[in-house]
């Protein structure tokens, strides 16, 4: 007969499978993916103040709200601000890859409808390879965009008295960093498709007659 899977298979198939692309494709969505920060202390020639921005997977699908803030002497004019938070918010490439990384995602989860073992963890396996490749490729144009976007706003900060002798350009990709829902859904993956990859080579057991 045909190999029937033991229920300790079936769980870690569900975990390892649909249960586990929809816990990082939450992830994905909520958290964020990418974060830029940079503040001015009390006792700043120019002022003391801080900006920041937060983007989240959804923002990539949706277009939303990139969490931009600021304060003190990074504040700037309603309009300006209105600028600035236009600029940081996901271009249509970094978009594209995001809404891609979110469909494979998504897919991922009909998984649960292939009843055979060996051929679930196959394209479970690819699912969760293909997504980790987009996620990957997502955050570097989406961090690529904001290190632009800093060395712009940095060109107009080389005159200003704090940032006498100091290389505000070359260092503006300083103040961007890869966030913790990145990080997560990328680790996540590489342990699906790990998972379902062992599910493959291991020795298969004895059919129940």
């Amino acid at each position: 007969m045909a190999e029937e899977p033991s229920d300790e298979v079936k769980r870690v198939q569900v975990y390892a499978g649909p249960a586990g692309l929809l816990l990082l494709l939450l992830l994905f969505l909520v958290l964020p993916a990418a974060t830029a920060s940079c503040s001015a202390p009390a006792g700043n020639p120019d002022g003391a103040g801080s900006v920041s921005v937060s983007v989240t997977g959804a923002d990539l699908v949706v277009g939303g709200d990139p969490g931009y803030q600021s304060s003190g002497a990074f504040e700037l004019s309603p309009g300006g601000n209105a600028g600035m938070a236009d600029e940081v918010s996901p271009r249509s490439v970094v978009r594209g890859f995001g809404i891609a990384t979110v469909a494979i995602m998504g897919l991922g989860l009909l998984t649960a409808l292939i009843r055979v073992r060996r051929l679930r963890a196959v394209v479970t396996a690819v699912v969760a390879s293909v997504a980790a490749v987009l996620v990957v490729i997502t955050e570097f144009t989406l961090v690529g965009q904001l290190v632009s976007v800093a060395e712009d706003t940095a060109r107009f900060l080389i005159y200003l008295p704090s940032t006498q002798g100091i290389d505000v350009v070359g260092r503006a990709d300083e103040v961007v960093s890869t966030g913790w829902g990145f990080w997560l859904t990328l680790a996540g993956l590489m342990l699906v498709a790990g998972i379902n990859l062992f599910l493959l080579v291991r020795p298969r057991s004895r059919s129940r007659s």
